[in-house]
């Protein structure tokens, strides 16, 4: 008998309790309405801004309030994210009551594209009724099927949105879904996916380790109305940059035990790691608050500069986690990156020494939809796991980056 033994008396070993691999598979995209044209949608961004900016400021006169309005689309022009990067978006305010047609109107471009309800913009609590009705219509398309088994859990994901009780609360309440858990994955950015994918491994895990009923699925649900929260009333070069980027996503997928997975023939994107940094000294570069009239978003020069001086350090440290020579292994990887912008895509290209084929996915999700926020990263999850190119075993690294600043991602084989 040892020393410390006689000391503590017998010392007795726990059995390490195995890990249970989780697959994200099932993925299904939500249009609420149908993308429009990048440079159409600018014009109208623009028209909107001149019927606020004018109310706002009183101004009446015709010959004034053609300034205004040359004024804004110049500075459209010049700051708007280009159709070269960005095709078509997804701009579901626009057909809702928000905005109200006037085919007899004086002005063409009423006539073309609509008046607003309110003519300076709608308060933040009527942007978030209108947030609560759009996202029960996508649960409810998403669960069409009355029939089918309901998830263990549901996890819904939105910086965009936030009443209580939730969407998801009030649709599991109509579908007597009354057991189902439920989880909030609130607020975090773009980033927002990862903590969501984070809490499903857990939830399936904890349930294999330490609870009596393991969970089978776990579905996560993305609801980004981003458009809710474009500022009419800012004359900033950032609004013109934020307002011309973001467009809504809505996006559902699911977490199964590996196990679970395999009983269906299908591919899926196996977790093999997740890692998170919060860069120093970076807390204003990127923000997100509520306003009086909506979410409020301040974006930075700097972001993509700081990214790229991170993210090699980053990198090193999620793939460390799994033993992966990053350095050896890169030129056989696809890369899922967080499209925040064409320069962010082309700084971490150039940083890591990686290849435009290999990030090609996340550069079309970025042209084909705009920066949905959450709803991105699996938007190309999709693209990935349903892409024959990409053969079963393929290591995928996945980084988003958000408010913080922070820098985060998985690692995942495609299976």
């Amino acid at each position: 008998m040892t020393i410390l033994e006689k000391t503590l008396g017998k010392i007795t070993v726990e059995p390490r309790i195995a890990s249970v691999p989780v697959v994200l598979s099932d993925f299904e995209r939500i249009e609420v309405t149908a993308p429009v044209q990048q440079d159409e949608l600018k014009a109208i961004q623009a028209h909107f801004m001149t019927l606020a900016q004018c109310a706002a400021r009183r101004v009446e006169d015709a010959t004034e309030r053609e300034q205004v309005s040359k004024s804004l689309h110049d500075r459209m022009a010049r700051y708007g994210t280009s159709s070269e990067y960005i095709a078509q978006r997804q701009v579901s305010v626009l057909t809702s009551r928000f905005v109200k047609p006037d085919p007899t109107s004086a002005s063409e471009s009423v006539r073309r594209y609509g008046d607003l309800r309110l003519p300076t913009g709608e308060l933040l609590d009527e942007r978030m009724k209108l947030f609560e009705e759009v996202a029960l219509g996508v649960f409810e398309r998403v669960y069409r099927d009355a029939s089918a088994p309901a998830p263990d859990d549901v996890v819904h994901v939105s910086c965009s949105g936030y009443l209580s009780p939730s969407p998801v609360q009030a649709f599991l309440s109509q579908r007597a879904w009354l057991n189902v858990g439920v989880t909030h994955s609130y607020h975090m950015g773009c980033y927002g996916a990862f903590p969501a994918i984070r809490t499903a491994v857990g939830l399936v895990g904890s349930s294999y380790a330490s609870l009596p009923k393991r969970k089978q699925r776990v579905d996560l649900v993305h609801t980004e109305f981003l458009s809710l929260h474009f500022d009419l009333l800012g004359d900033e070069p950032d609004n013109f940059v934020t307002s011309t980027l973001f467009a809504d996503g809505f996006i559902k997928y699911a977490a199964f035990p590996q196990a679970e997975f395999a009983k269906q023939r299908r591919h899926g994107l196996k977790v093999l790691a997740i890692d998170e940094h919060i860069l120093p000294d970076s807390l204003p570069e990127m923000t997100l608050r509520p306003g009086p009239l909506q979410f409020d978003m301040s974006l930075s020069k700097r972001v993509p500069f700081m990214i790229r001086d991170s993210i090699a350090g980053f990198v090193r440290s999620i793939c460390t986690q799994v033993g992966l020579d990053f350095e050896r292994e890169k030129s056989e990887m696809v890369f899922a990156i967080h499209p925040g912008g064409p320069a962010i895509l082309n700084q971490i290209r150039t940083k890591l020494g990686i290849e435009e084929s290999q990030i090609a996915l996340s550069r079309r999700v970025l042209h084909e939809h705009g920066n949905m926020a959450s709803a991105t990263a699996p938007h190309i999850w999709q693209h990935i796991v349903d892409s024959p190119e990409i053969p079963a075993g393929t290591k995928i690294l996945s980084m988003a980056f958000g408010p913080g600043l922070t820098v985060i991602g998985a690692l995942f084989e495609k299976v």
